[in-house]
């Protein structure tokens, strides 16, 4: 698996894919099918240190995105989220998770990564425990969306918990472009 570096030419395949129905739902915030802001989306994450962006491809196919933002340097962690575009790539979704946990712990050397998930996202809720995440709370009624308040459910993973436990994940070592 790699993940290639977010360019410019990638733009219009990230914009169809967040605003598609099966991604949206399950994002905090909903955005307009519009090039140009997704322009200027990409110029601010390209000046920004706090954030990694990456379209993820299976035999050059492109299929989602992963990213890492608020990256803390001076703390080593940051939070990551990601969203697989193509349906038909749905299964390789619970798989993203081990690659980024790999390159972040082993290869940047982080402590700690973390994640927020909506609470109807009840499969990748099961994916961040099945890999080891901690569910450390939730905040209720955290994200206002489609007429309702949900609730947001926060995870962690601490560098020295996945070398420990992720030894059936070793193998998933995908090519990070930096």
């Amino acid at each position: 698996m790699e993940f290639l570096k977010v360019k410019e030419e990638h733009l219009e395949q990230i914009l169809k894919w967040r605003t598609s129905e099966h991604v949206t739902k399950y994002m905090f915030t909903d955005i307009a099918y519009n090039l140009d802001n997704q322009k200027l989306w990409f110029e601010s994450i390209s000046r920004d240190a706090t954030n990694k962006y990456w379209v993820i491809a299976i035999k050059g196919q492109l299929i989602g995105l992963v990213s890492l933002t608020n990256i803390d340097w001076n703390n080593f962690r940051a939070y990551w989220a990601y969203y697989i575009g193509d349906t038909q790539f749905n299964i390789v979704g619970a798989m993203i998770g081990p690659y980024l946990y790999n390159y972040v712990f082993q290869k940047l050397g982080f402590h700690k990564l973390l994640g927020e998930v909506m609470a109807h996202n009840e499969n990748v809720r099961k994916i961040h425990l099945k890999h080891g995440c901690t569910e450390v709370g939730h905040y209720r009624d955290h994200i206002y969306k489609n007429g309702s308040f949900h609730d947001v459910y926060m995870y962690e993973m601490l560098a020295d918990e996945w070398n420990r436990n992720g030894d059936k994940f070793k193998r998933y070592i995908g090519s990070f472009e930096e």
